[in-house]
């Protein structure tokens, strides 16, 4: 019997909701490479959050420079939905049967459709229990796809994890835990194997922060790729890289 995969659909993405990612993100101290991307697409904000420190102010300052921008890209947001969508429409089938293949797991029946949303966020956020994740509205559609398989692997990883980590807490999939960070890492490796290459050529990288990190001289991401390229079975890779990870958390976490 053919699995049945989830589909995509795209929206607009509320303007509150964006202006609470962004507040937190430049708030409370998340990778320092995201506040500076934020801050170099919205040059602007940066000078008008520039001496302030009081974050009941800062909150204010956010809102009202994306209520005006939300405003003023209304209509282009919603080409962008609707462009984005037909594009998407060509590959999700072989996208989502291939992240299965490659995590060894059939999409749970639960999944049916992941909400995309088009985001004046330069940061694409992903939440794994709601099923829903960020596209920024400037992408092209090679872009736009690079980031919907990145943040749907997330998906379909979360369940396998789930299947062999059974006692992992929710928590734990959000920074900093270390299961959050191998979350992360993974992406830039399982994304490049040919069974999604062959559907969508693309480099797929791990954020610049895990690609600067060395373990030992080498680069942690090095190892995190030999444990696929010599795996058993996903579940292996899986194990390795996690008792390998936990091995070095201190250096780790110091991202």
């Amino acid at each position: 019997m053919t699995q049945k995969v989830p589909k995509v659909k795209f929206i607009i993405a509320p303007l509150n909701e964006t202006c609470n990612i962004i507040y937190r993100y430049l708030t409370e101290g998340y990778l320092q490479s995201w506040c500076d991307m934020i801050y170099r697409e919205y040059p602007k904000l940066r000078e008008k959050l520039e001496n302030i420190t009081d974050n009941k102010i800062r909150k204010k300052v956010i809102y009202e420079f994306f209520e005006e921008l939300f405003k003023n890209k209304k209509p282009l947001l919603e080409r962008k939905t609707k462009d984005f969508q037909s594009e998407w429409n060509k590959i999700n089938d072989d996208i989502m049967k291939a992240l299965s293949e490659i995590v060894e797991l059939d999409w749970p029946k639960k999944d049916k459709e992941f909400i995309a949303r088009v985001t004046l966020n330069y940061i694409c956020i992903c939440n794994i229990k709601k099923r829903i994740f960020d596209v920024f509205y400037k992408q092209s559609f090679q872009e736009m796809k690079e980031t919907c398989i990145h943040e749907i692997s997330h998906f379909i990883y979360y369940e396998k994890w789930k299947q062999i980590f059974p006692k992992t807490k929710e928590k734990e999939f959000e920074p900093p835990h270390l299961v959050w960070h191998l979350l992360e890492m993974v992406p830039g490796i399982i994304l490049n194997d040919k069974k999604i290459q062959r559907i969508f050529k693309n480099k797929f990288e791990s954020y610049e922060e895990y690609r600067k990190l060395k373990i030992n001289g080498r680069p942690i991401l090095s190892y995190i790729q030999k444990f696929y390229d010599k795996r058993k079975n996903f579940e292996d890779f899986l194990k390795k890289s996690y008792e390998f990870i936990q091995k070095h958390e201190k250096e780790i976490k110091i991202i």
